[in-house]
């Protein structure tokens, strides 16, 4: 019987396409790894989420270092799950708070307030604040308007994906208690 396929004709064909199958396999998930940056002996680490955020404070308005030294009391140690993270130099702990990692930075006191809150689109108000909205496609920048001192928030790319609510929230009642209303 010339035709006929026996039941160890199958098993050798069984074994033979799986030792073809498993080295194929392992070439490509390696080939994947490398391609997504896995075998990268260059790769700069990435710094740890308790190392100091730089944060520039040189146009730090005068006058008003109280009021942004309350607002810091009063915000909270984590933003959405995102601990606190010191800040440098020690000048900017008296004007800056940032959490997690990458680092959202809030600024206080740093340049003047927005007086103005833009086009509708250009703006969104989570629990009695209004933020101006600038995107990015590395950060969004977003600046309390209506405030007596400037009050601003850089996100991150990760973090600026459409609903600030989240990590806005929070940040709109120490804003709204610290930061007396613009005159």
């Amino acid at each position: 019987m010339a035709g006929e396929v026996t039941k160890s004709d199958r098993y050798r064909a069984a074994v033979t396409a799986t030792l073809v199958a498993i080295p194929l396999a392992v070439v490509a998930g390696l080939g994947v790894f490398w391609w997504s940056g896995g075998f990268a002996e260059d790769a700069e680490p990435k710094p740890a989420a308790s190392s100091a955020v730089t944060v520039d404070v040189s146009k730090a308005q005068p006058n008003t270092e109280t009021i942004c030294r309350a607002l810091l009391a009063n915000l909270p140690t984590t933003l959405a799950e995102h601990a606190s993270r010191p800040v440098s130099p020690a000048t900017a702990s008296e004007r800056t708070a940032a959490w997690g990692d990458p680092a959202i930075v809030l600024r206080c006191g740093i340049g003047p307030p927005a007086t103005t809150a833009g086009s509708a689109d250009q703006t969104v108000q989570i629990d009695g604040v209004t933020w101006l909205v600038t995107e990015g496609k590395e950060q969004s920048f977003l600046r309390a308007v209506g405030l007596s001192v400037a009050v601003d928030l850089r996100l991150p790319a990760p973090y600026n994906v459409g609903r600030p609510g989240t990590l806005l929230r929070p940040l709109a009642g120490p804003i709204l208690k610290s930061v007396p209303p613009a005159r």
